[in-house]
């Protein structure tokens, strides 16, 4: 058994591409989290309803079944929504304490990662050893391609490896 959990929400699949990365790169445990109802399909109407995404706005999020108390380290990664991290993460960190746990953040992006890692540091209980800006295209029909480097994310997960 691992000691690592990678904890994610994906919208669009970037973050997920991530975090599968992350998971077989150093063999962690992955956690998706979703929201209860989920989200349109339709960007228009998650813009619409999530325009002004707050940090103090919730969403409610499906139960997780998983013991965080097993694990020492945490990577977080989820998307940018209107330069915050987003409605789902920000949920589970409100539920949810990581006291005590080496932490690692990430936020996937199109270059507007706004106040993202602020927001981890409001709602993250436990130790934040490392931040990684995922970028990715703002192209339309490249919005999957990735334009940070593998070595970037290599490097940033070698800080999790070292945290004793």
């Amino acid at each position: 058994m691992s000691d690592t959990i990678v904890i994610y929400y994906s919208f669009s699949g970037n973050s997920k591409k991530v975090a599968k990365y992350v998971q077989n790169k150093i063999g962690t445990d992955l956690l998706e989290l979703e929201p209860a109802t989920p989200f349109s399909d339709d960007y228009d109407t998650v813009v619409d309803e999530w325009q002004n995404n707050d940090i103090k706005r919730d969403v409610e999020i499906k139960p997780i079944n998983v013991d965080l108390s097993k694990y020492s380290k945490a990577v977080l990664i989820t998307g940018t929504w209107w330069y915050g991290i987003t409605p789902v993460m920000k949920k589970f960190l409100k539920e949810n304490n990581l006291e005590g746990k080496d932490v690692i953040v990430a936020a996937s992006n199109a270059g507007w990662l706004g106040h993202c890692f602020k927001d981890y540091e409001s709602l993250v209980k436990g130790n934040i050893k490392g931040e990684l800006d995922l970028v990715f295209s703002a192209n339309e029909g490249e919005r999957d391609r990735m334009i940070t480097s593998n070595t970037e994310i290599d490097n940033w997960i070698e800080k999790l490896l070292i945290i004793n």
